[in-house]
């Protein structure tokens, strides 16, 4: 074969390769093309949640404050005697119990000397009483021997008639009479005695010092009872009223208490759509400003579904997946609980979408992940 023959041989084969690859190409192409739509959209995971009874609780945790609360203040002028000495934080008080003193011994001469004054006042009417008013000189008689400077003045007798109403009066009896008993008020001030019993929780006098009207001196709590605050959502608010009761416990130390809901605010948080409840307990194991977590269990919810908190939006919708394709749908969120969301609104069996899709939309292709 010379030299031309061979060429065109070599042109033919070339040709015969290249329509059977492009053929071969081709193929390719439409089986790639076939296979597409099997392909097309986001591989997503699915739940298929069911209708069951679920238990209803709510956990929430807050801080524990004294039922009772006493701010102590001087109502007097005057300085603090040594038995303040004993007045500590932290130091326990009796009902009626003396905690603090101040020297009263000024007011007290002040207060012998206006008593003296009135019985010298009453003294100085008696022989006009006698003629005037015989039915009460007797009685006024009486009235001024049993006086005892050193004792509380007794009440004043009343008088019979307007006429001798008027007399009294118009001698200064009367605003005398007054004068002294509100001398006798002021002067119990100057003994603090405790409310209640109690603890003291903070102290800002000392022995010696000088107070006045308004000093502060410490604050006083009770350890009989304590409220705790917890904030709940509107949402699981249906089945809490006063009179709930609750569980209560702390991480911090070892122990259960119980309590029962005291008092529900009238105000609700525009921010968190919150209330607040308090709760009161009681255990010689509680102090002021301990945290504790609290669990109020409410009625079973029927006929409800769980699902993942994270697959619901603000405005209370998901994705179902209906025909390969994502379906926003709104739902009933009833309570949740932890990572979790209660609702209702979907019938038993839907596929809800569990992957979490930032630029998911309504109609959106998916392929369910099997």
């Amino acid at each position: 074969m010379n030299k031309k023959g061979v060429s065109l041989a070599i042109a033919v084969v070339i040709v015969i390769f290249a329509v059977v690859f492009s053929k071969i190409i081709s193929a390719s192409k439409n089986e790639a093309a076939k296979e597409l739509p099997a392909k097309k959209g986001v591989l997503v995971n699915v739940i298929y949640p069911e209708l069951e009874t679920i238990e209803h609780h709510y956990k929430g945790t807050g801080k524990l404050r004294a039922i009772d609360r006493f701010e102590i203040f001087s109502q007097v002028d005057g300085q603090l005697l040594p038995s303040a000495r004993s007045f500590k934080e932290g130091k326990s008080y009796k009902k009626g119990e003396v905690m603090l003193e101040i020297d009263q011994q000024e007011f007290y001469m002040t207060l012998l000397s206006q008593k003296s004054d009135f019985i010298t006042l009453i003294t100085s009417i008696l022989p006009d009483l006698k003629s005037d008013y015989p039915d009460s000189y007797p009685v006024w008689r009486q009235y001024v021997s049993s006086i005892d400077v050193n004792k509380k003045l007794p009440a004043i007798p009343e008088a019979k008639s307007d006429q001798e109403k008027f007399y009294l009066s118009g001698k200064g009896i009367l605003s005398k009479y007054y004068s002294v008993k509100s001398g006798e008020e002021k002067i119990i001030k100057y003994t603090i005695r405790a409310p209640f019993s109690g603890v003291v929780t903070s102290v800002s006098a000392e022995a010696g010092t000088a107070v006045r009207p308004g000093s502060a001196m410490g604050t006083m709590i009770s350890t009989s009872g304590y409220d705790l605050e917890i904030t709940i959502p509107m949402a699981n608010m249906d089945q809490i009223k006063v009179g709930t009761e609750a569980k209560l416990s702390s991480s911090e130390i070892s122990g259960l208490w119980t309590g029962k809901v005291v008092r529900i605010s009238g105000d609700i948080d525009e921010q968190s759509q919150s209330v607040k409840v308090f709760i009161r307990t009681k255990g010689p194991e509680l102090k002021e400003g301990m945290y504790l977590n609290a669990e109020i269990v409410q009625q079973p919810l029927q006929n409800a579904m769980r699902i993942p908190r994270k697959m619901i939006d603000n405005n209370n919708h998901l994705y179902t997946i209906s025909d390969n394709a994502l379906k926003l749908q709104q739902v009933q969120v009833i309570t949740k609980q932890g990572d979790y969301a209660i609702i209702k609104g979907l019938e038993e069996g839907t596929p809800i979408l569990s992957t979490v899709i930032k630029s998911a939309y309504d109609g959106m292709a998916v392929r369910v992940n099997e």
